[in-house]
């Protein structure tokens, strides 16, 4: 039996075993290690904790460029990405946030939370009080939400907010919101891809009012975040 077969059986005898005879970091043939195969199994997490604390190498990539919490991430696994983050898996990349696991696990609160360890990251998941006071302003006319805007007095709210805008509404909100000094390039990137910001840089000349709020909207966003690019 090898690693790969232990792993499969789910037995965690047969993996200490096994452990000893293979490479702790050998590959199958879509170059993933056992810590991959791990996840991709759904492997009791005593077994992929196993292999941790044998060495296993946290930061290899298999054929698909996905290091080991990429890989936790895309399986949902929560218990396998603490135990990379205690292990000291690295969550900051040169490139900025876009290319950091907290950004592939956003859609993913309660996961992505796990890593707000990451530069630039913001928290996702809302307490009842900040649900409620999001709710309230979404529903507000356009009048009302200008004067309650001040609310939104955390970077957590700001973000939410953003995110459950209806981006059919006047986006004069968003516009106040990018200038706010609480606001971050993580949030400006997300007002970048709701508002279609790709598009309107490729169609900068409109013949509509609502069309120039855009187009200035996304100016705007390069301007004080130009990384949102990157």
């Amino acid at each position: 039996m090898n690693i790969f077969e232990a792993i499969k059986s789910k037995s965690l005898d047969q993996l200490k075993e096994v452990i000893a005879k293979n490479n702790i970091n050998s590959k199958d043939q879509y170059g993933r290690t056992p810590l991959h195969y791990a996840i991709v199994q759904k492997a009791p997490i005593e077994l992929f904790k196993e292999l941790i604390d044998c060495g296993a190498d946290i930061n290899i990539e298999d054929k698909s460029h996905e290091t080991v919490i990429y890989k936790a991430i895309k399986f949902e696994n929560k218990q396998a990405i603490q135990i990379l983050i205690d292990n000291g898996v690295e969550l900051n990349h040169p490139l900025g946030i876009k290319y950091t696991p907290w950004f592939s696990a956003r859609h993913l609160p309660e996961i992505a939370d796990l890593m707000l360890k990451t530069q630039g990251a913001v928290r996702l998941t809302l307490t009842k009080e900040e649900k409620d006071i999001i709710d309230k302003l979404l529903y507000l006319d356009e009048k009302n939400l200008e004067h309650n805007l001040e609310r939104l007095n955390t970077p957590e709210l700001l973000h939410a907010f953003v995110l459950n805008f209806n981006w059919d509404d006047d986006i004069t909100p968003i516009d106040k919101i990018l200038h706010n000094s609480l606001c971050k390039e993580i949030t400006a990137i997300e007002m970048f891809e709701l508002a279609d910001g790709h598009y309107w840089l490729e169609h900068p000349n409109v013949k509509y009012k609502d069309d120039e709020q855009y187009v200035k909207l996304i100016n705007d966003i390069l301007e004080r975040f130009p990384q949102v690019l990157r």
